[in-house]
């Protein structure tokens, strides 16, 4: 399938603010969502100066109005060259630990009629997370229904567990992608198994491959991010924040567990397409010496046609009242001696 692209002009200078991506932007909608101690409240309006010391999530849907997201985060001072890169959708999951803020770069895959990448951006600074969405992201809603019935818990955790929350959402979104992958290949392995002489479809390995591979790609990258993650809440862990180490470590070990099993699903292709390839190799070599025994067969019966039916004078048993019975009789007997040779050694 074709995609448009949405590109910026040739020669743009470095820090130009405009999306860029292969879908049609999606429009701008901007919600803050402040975490208390008793309450959650939601709405268009942001507290910058956060008096209450609430925990605060700033969430970007939709990347079309590119002058909107600049003036409403204007006060959190971020640099043009990071809002450049979460305009260019095409971006690998990355992180880079500023002097100001931590910058991530994730994507959130899907799978409907074809593989759907929606890239994320994070922007964590003191007690404000802000989130870039490409287009909705369903994980976040899953998060956000565990903050109005937990916001206690999220608020005494603060911003670094709200982040460790969504991140771990987009990794259990792989997880979940990867065992529909598997399921598929285990379907295609019964189907063959059921019926060990007939191939499968080669056009949906293919497709499955190509999911997996597109998966790898963001799953590698994906755990250099939580790695670093973790690494930086070891080196600035305090008494206020070392709570965190451990699901930073957990969500490392479900990033490993994710790689290996990626590398697991893609043995798991090739070798079904091995078999399959074998398959079909088998059935056209039975193919093949089904012709050939039949142009063995009947190399006899044209053998003996071919000499009785020369232009001579005198050929042996022309004159023979029997002759045309005694030569058809020939063809039929060489050949039946050779089916019954053939039969003995199991060509057939």
């Amino acid at each position: 399938m074709d995609k448009k692209l949405f590109l910026k002009s040739k020669g743009a200078a470095p820090g130009t603010i405009m999306y860029e991506g292969d879908t049609a932007p999606v429009q701008t909608n901007i919600t803050c969502c402040k975490i208390m101690h008793d309450k959650v409240e939601e709405s268009d309006i942001i507290d910058y100066n956060n008096k209450d010391k609430s925990v605060t999530w700033i969430r970007v849907t939709g990347l079309s109005d590119s002058s909107k997201v600049i003036e409403t985060l204007k006060p959190f001072n971020i640099d043009s060259l990071t809002l450049e890169d979460v305009f260019e959708t095409y971006h690998n999951p990355k992180f880079d630990d500023t002097f100001d803020y931590n910058f991530i770069i994730m994507h959130s895959l899907s799978i409907n009629t074809t593989m759907q990448d929606n890239q994320i951006s994070f922007i964590h600074k003191d007690n404000f997370l802000i989130t870039f969405e490409e287009y909705h992201c369903d994980e976040f809603n899953i998060v956000l229904q565990r903050i109005h019935k937990n916001f206690n818990k999220f608020y005494t955790r603060g911003s670094d567990y709200l982040l460790y929350a969504l991140i771990d959402a987009v990794i259990d979104s792989y997880i979940m992608i990867l065992n529909n992958i598997n399921l598929s290949v285990d379907s295609i392995e019964d189907t063959m198994t059921q019926d060990v002489t007939c191939p499968c479809d080669t056009s949906q390995l293919f497709t499955l491959k190509r999911y997996v591979n597109f998966l790898s790609k963001h799953t590698r990258t994906s755990y250099d991010v939580v790695n670093q993650l973790l690494k930086l809440s070891i080196e600035h862990s305090s008494e206020n924040n070392i709570y965190i180490v451990p699901y930073y470590e957990d969500l490392c070990e479900h990033a490993v567990y994710l790689n290996e099993a990626v590398l697991y699903c893609k043995d798991s292709i090739h070798s079904v397409y091995a078999e399959n390839m074998s398959r079909m190799q088998l059935k056209s070599n039975k193919f093949i010496n089904i012709l050939t025994m039949l142009s063995t067969l009947m190399l006899p019966p044209m053998v003996i046609g071919g000499i009785f039916g020369m232009n001579f004078n005198k050929i042996p048993f022309s004159s023979f009242p029997h002759g045309f019975a005694v030569s058809v009789f020939a063809m039929f007997a060489v050949s039946f001696i050779l089916a019954w040779f053939f039969k003995k050694k199991n060509f057939f």
